[in-house]
């Protein structure tokens, strides 16, 4: 009997973060099953593990790491492998530069500048929401089911924040009122060439009801004010026990005010993350409001929250 190759034998992909160089965000999809794992595939790295947080739907995975292992295996071949941060990245257990592998995608990011900033973009291929942002001056961008994307006409707005999409293929048309945006990281004005302004004006959606602005802002790393009148507010939690145990020191976690009937944010509302709710250690990295316009802002102070809450850790 002739005992052939099985081509479903499992491949491994593991994405290693560098301890104290912040979070790192990465997209992967595999043309056929993919998987979850501690396994590394020989990759010279330990602690992979299996989070809540990083997200697996069919053959796409998105996660983060703050110097910890992520790793999967999956049958088939990567058609997407995209990392933003200080990451070494290793397929089958070789180091690997991700850039190499699967198609060549563009990242835009629209940033907001505290006021709201409508956009519109047209693309002649394929364009996802995304969290990464390709190396825009902010790092994370938030997904919300506000911002339209149909058939590769997308349209969107953000306040304080940052949206950011994936796209392959050409960006045939381009409009932004307010904020800035940034392709694969450099300033992006539009395909033409143009100053990407189309002259939109804001409304008012979610003001308070004495007329004034809607807005999210940072009181320290764990306390959010927000104006306005909206549904819920979800706070993006970076978590840690800072113990020396097995296993990645943080986690990403979320935080949801407004589910309680007790909770309810009009006016000016401060949201402020209960001490020890997910670990010893925590910082918001970004809040989102939602209702009926929604807007995400991000931690202009992560980094420094983040490395003082390093500074309590053990030395392990």
């Amino acid at each position: 009997m002739t005992v052939r190759a099985q081509q479903s034998e499992w491949k491994h992909v593991v994405v290693s973060g560098t301890p104290g160089a912040g979070p790192v965000r990465y997209e992967l999809e595999a043309t056929d099953t993919l998987e979850k794992t501690t396994e590394t595939g020989g990759a010279p790295v330990d602690g992979a593990s299996v989070n809540a947080n990083d997200v697996l739907e069919g053959s796409f995975a998105s996660g983060v790491v703050v110097g910890g292992v992520d790793a999967y295996r999956y049958r088939g071949d990567l058609t997407l492998l995209s990392v933003d941060g200080d990451a070494t990245v290793y397929l089958d257990g070789t180091q690997t530069d991700p850039d190499s592998v699967g198609e060549n995608y563009d990242y835009l990011a629209i940033v907001g500048d505290g006021s709201k900033a409508d956009y519109s973009f047209e693309v002649d291929g394929d364009v996802a929401k995304t969290n990464m942002t390709g190396g825009a001056p902010t790092r994370y961008a938030s997904v919300q089911s506000g911002d339209g994307v149909d058939t590769g006409s997308v349209s969107g707005s953000v306040f304080g924040g940052a949206d950011a999409f994936r796209v392959a293929g050409d960006i045939t048309g381009f409009d932004l009122s307010g904020g800035a945006a940034y392709l694969n990281g450099q300033e992006y004005t539009g395909p033409s060439g143009g100053d990407g302004s189309g002259g939109g004006e804001g409304d008012s959606r979610g003001q308070t009801s004495d007329g004034s602005e809607p807005g999210v802002e940072f009181v320290d790393c764990t306390t959010v004010e927000v104006t306005g009148s909206f549904d819920q507010v979800s706070l993006s939690v970076l978590a840690s026990d800072g113990g020396c145990g097995p296993g990645p020191r943080f986690s990403e976690q979320e935080y949801v005010f407004g589910l309680n009937a007790d909770e309810v944010v009009e006016g000016t509302t401060t949201i402020s993350l209960p001490s020890g709710y997910f670990a010893a250690y925590q910082v918001v990295e970004s809040a989102t409001a939602e209702g009926t316009s929604s807007m995400s802002v991000s931690n202009p102070d992560a980094d420094a929250c983040r490395a003082e809450m390093e500074s309590q850790f053990e030395d392990c």
